[in-house]
């Protein structure tokens, strides 16, 4: 018994799928801060992914991770179990239709697509996310939306057409509904291999990230670019703790092999106090949170 819940009998109950106590979650984010969490479980497919969640929706408070890139852990980690879906990386091509389980790669499916002349996805190319947590967040860059290419989506509830989907600037219903997605169906352009490599190779000399360890872009760009306003309130290399505004992206929170993950809250609190008295702009966050903070 951990806390108020017997995971010992939900491991019982959850069979031949893999799973571990008190696991060191925050180690799967891109900033590597944070606690463990009471259980984790790694389904190997659809049909086990199904049973983790109906054992563990009445069993006690569970949240789906992928690769955990744009994911802050509390430093007193979570009292809970947590989906992790690395192990469900199975892909499937008919025609120009593209379907692949939520723990695969976005950059492979990039890649995939590519060799198989199929175009439409080039944009993306360096988001560091599982297919799961980009459709999740509909995430994008130069204008265009994962949910661009995306013709339906299955989940824990049902499956769900991308009209159904309710995407938005970096949201969706399984965002808002904590809905986990366990595979997504694509829908590319035939496009030739050549074609698809230069964008891709554009695309890619396009970004760049600043130097060291981030989630990306912290906050939403809503109405206005969130890097050029943090950076309007002078608060380019502003510090708490182990963690600073980037001097090269205000939109990226740098953190140092001394950073935790009350620094990085604290650090972005702090900009969204100074932006909103400097500039009455309320920033909302990209970067999504696991306990409490």
């Amino acid at each position: 018994m951990i806390g108020d819940y017997d995971y010992s009998n939900i491991i019982k109950n959850l069979g031949d799928i893999q799973a571990e106590l008190n696991f060191p979650i925050g180690q799967k984010t891109r900033y590597k801060t944070g606690g463990n969490c009471s259980l984790a479980v790694f389904p190997k497919n659809e049909s086990e992914f199904k049973k983790a969640v109906e054992v563990l929706k009445n069993a006690c408070p569970y949240e789906t991770v992928g690769q955990g890139t744009n994911l802050l852990v509390s430093d007193g980690g979570f009292s809970g179990a947590v989906i992790l879906t690395e192990r469900m990386t199975d892909t499937r091509q008919s025609g120009n239709l593209y379907i692949a389980e939520s723990g695969v790669k976005l950059s492979a499916v990039i890649k995939d697509m590519a060799l198989n002349s199929l175009g439409g996805l080039e944009f993306a190319v360096g988001i560091p996310a599982s297919v799961g947590g980009a459709v999740c967040m509909n995430a994008g860059a130069y204008g265009k939306s994962i949910s661009d290419c995306v013709r339906y989506v299955v989940s824990s509830e049902g499956t769900f057409s991308k009209k159904d989907c309710k995407f938005g600037y970096r949201t969706s219903r399984f965002l808002e509904d904590k809905t986990p997605i366990i595979k997504v169906c694509f829908s590319f352009t035939p496009t030739e291999f050549d074609v698809s490599e230069e964008k891709i190779k554009n695309y890619t000399n396009m970004r760049r990230n600043p130097k060291g360890k981030s989630c990306g872009s912290v906050f939403r760009n809503e109405g206005y670019f969130a890097g050029r306003v943090i950076d309007e309130c002078g608060l380019k290399g502003k510090r708490v703790g182990g963690a600073k505004v980037s001097t090269e992206h205000a939109n990226f929170i740098i953190a140092d092999d001394s950073a935790t993950s009350n620094d990085i809250y604290r650090l972005i609190t702090l900009i969204k106090e100074e932006v909103y008295l400097k500039k009455q702009i309320k920033l909302s966050e990209e970067l999504t949170y696991l306990g409490k903070f």
